[in-house]
């Protein structure tokens, strides 16, 4: 070694000695580290990705001999509670090894890297860009520091500065027997969570499963992963959401941007968002998969936790295979408000949705006895159904809109006919090429579509159209196929006593939906003409009722009342003119059936 090197091999030496623990008792290590710093020229070696804390314990008493009053069961109770939390310190330069808190001061002169610098009391700077204390610091934490069972990971991250990648990796911790949590982010600044292989966290009650709460944190945390095999799956303990807040507190500033989640939230918390009584803003955009995120009791499977609002933004090409609200007497949305508190919920790009509401509570909207403010645009594809009154108030809390608000009582939660949860606000003016469905696609015995048009793409000579229209009451949607459109026929024309005809407008469209055969004019005025024998012929493909629209009248016409009326040969004419309406049959006017 030349001179240089051998002042830092002397540095670092020293640093070994002064640790409470005989001199040279690591043996060979010591001075491979040493050796290892004098090559990097500097006592504290460079960031290395992948490292480890190893905790190594023997027995060097015998307890037969009378050396010492414990056993070997007593060791391993205390290796195995040494150590038992990892407390991450992002830092505003490269994260160096994991250092003791009570280590030494550096020399003088020596730069107080984050391997030398003892915890401060109070940040450097204005911007807080160091901790006030704790006792490790890191840049990734791998399977080798954290896969014991009893291990919980915290990130406290005070660096304003710029976001902090914290990487776990095939990590497995299962704390849902102790009143801790798994894995929790603490601090000022922005922080994100990049996931590697294949990561369990399981949290014990009263805490989430990754857990951020608003009181200890107010920078943003993002979940994300390099691809979609990456996994995360999260649970929180009672009380405790499986990714978001825990018991009594609410998150804010939590995204989840790649990675493949299964979130299942503790009772009366979301699978992600909020615990019991904890508002949530969620924001899921990327390439992120929830596979499932569950809601328990009146949680929202994404959103608030029970008796939380939720807000929650679904963007990008994300895809939440299976969001579920919890079941209770008050359930959760799938997506947006936990039991009694509303959703505001925003779904726009490539997304793709499945939600399933709690007792009571909307698909995607309000928890049961919530409101709901719902935005659905862009190319997505969701899929949504409500959930159903329970038994317990089932006579004055009604089912859950698919796509809205909870069902929620008419007379003051006290007695009367339940009250379908009615959507507050579907704005879907700018949706084009996604669609809007029921689950199921049923509807309940005797309930009459009240359908509302959302979008149009108008026929022409050349292409067909098509209409999509949603029901508020159920939720449904009905797609009609607008056929290529027609000339319209010369007043005059010979054959217009042949086939059903429109004249005086200048395009229509005919088509048949629900048993009701509709034609439509492009005018204030215009004319339906044809045969009863036409009217037949309608009747045996499943048609019961003529529609004809025009721009200031629609006119609905029984056809085994229009059959009565003559042969099959007679010819009927049926004239709009602004808002007045004339109908003939075989010469003969018959205005009483209009």
């Amino acid at each position: 070694m030349n001179e240089t090197q051998q002042k830092i091999y002397t540095q670092a030496k020293g640093k070994w000695d002064a640790i409470a623990k005989p001199i040279d008792s690591l043996g060979v290590f010591e001075d491979m580290v040493a050796r290892l710093c004098a090559i990097a020229g500097t006592v504290n070696p460079g960031d290395y990705k992948r490292r480890a804390l190893l905790t190594l314990c023997a027995d060097h008493g015998v307890v037969a001999e009378g050396v010492t009053q414990t056993d070997a069961s007593v060791t391993k109770v205390v290796a195995e509670n040494t150590g038992t939390e990892l407390i991450v310190w992002p830092e505003s330069v490269k994260s160096g090894e994991a250092q003791k808190k009570d280590g030494p001061e550096p020399e003088e002169g020596e730069p107080k890297t984050p391997d030398t610098q003892k915890p401060v009391e109070e940040a450097a700077d204005d911007d807080h860009d160091i901790m006030t204390f704790e006792d490790n610091t890191a840049g990734t934490v791998t399977k080798a520091v954290s896969e014991a069972a009893k291990h919980i990971i915290t990130i406290i991250n005070n660096y304003t500065k710029k976001d902090t990648t914290v990487t776990i990796e095939n990590v497995n911790i299962d704390v849902s027997k102790d009143n801790k949590a798994a894995l929790s982010v603490k601090g000022e600044g922005d922080t994100t969570l990049k996931l590697e292989g294949d990561n369990t966290l399981k949290s014990g009650n009263g805490y989430a499963g990754v857990e951020k709460n608003d009181n200890t944190s107010s920078g943003k945390l993002t979940i994300t992963a390099d691809s979609n095999q990456n996994t995360l799956m999260a649970v929180g303990g009672s009380g405790g959401a499986g990714i978001g807040s825990d018991n009594n507190n609410s998150t804010s500033k939590l995204g989840i941007t790649g990675g493949t989640i299964t979130a299942t939230g503790g009772n009366y918390s979301a699978g992600i968002g909020g615990g019991i009584r904890g508002n949530a803003d969620v924001t899921i955009t990327g390439n992120a998969v929830i596979k499932k995120a569950q809601g328990n009791y009146n949680g929202a499977g994404i959103g608030g936790g029970g008796v939380g609002n939720g807000t929650v933004t679904i963007s990008g090409n994300a895809v939440v295979e299976e969001a579920v609200g919890g079941t209770s007497e008050r359930g959760g949305a799938g997506i947006g408000g936990g039991g009694w508190k509303d959703g505001d919920v925003t779904i726009s790009g490539n997304a793709k949705v499945d939600a399933q509401g709690g007792t009571s509570a909307a698909g995607i909207g309000g928890g049961g006895s919530g409101s709901g403010t719902v935005k659905i645009y862009g190319n997505i594809q969701v899929s949504a159904k409500g959930g159903k009154a329970g038994n317990r108030y089932k006579g004055y809390l009604g089912d859950g809109a698919s796509i809205g608000s909870g069902g929620y009582s008419s007379n003051g939660n006290t007695t009367g006919t339940p009250v379908k949860g009615e959507e507050i606000e579907l704005d879907l003016s700018d949706m084009t090429g996604g669609f809007v469905a029921r689950i199921d696609g049923k509807t309940e015995s005797g309930h009459t579509h009240n359908w509302k048009e959302i979008s149009r793409v108008a026929a022409t000579q050349d292409s067909a159209g098509e209409v999509e229209y949603f029901c508020k009451g159920c939720g449904s949607t009905s797609v009609k196929i607008l056929p290529v459109m027609q000339p319209a026929a010369e007043e005059n024309s010979s054959d217009a006593a042949i086939v059903l005809t429109v004249t005086a407008a200048p395009t229509y469209e005919m088509y048949l939906e629900n048993a009701r055969y509709i034609v439509t004019a492009d005018s204030d005025t215009a004319i339906l003409s044809g045969r009863l024998g036409n009217l037949a012929d309608l009747k045996a493909q499943g048609a019961d009722t003529l529609v004809f629209r025009t721009k200031s009248r629609e006119t609905a016409l029984d056809i085994d009342a229009m059959l009565s009326l003559g042969v099959e040969d007679t010819l009927f004419a049926l004239t709009h003119s602004g808002s007045s309406a004339t109908l003939t049959v075989g010469g003969v006017e018959h205005n009483e059936l209009l």
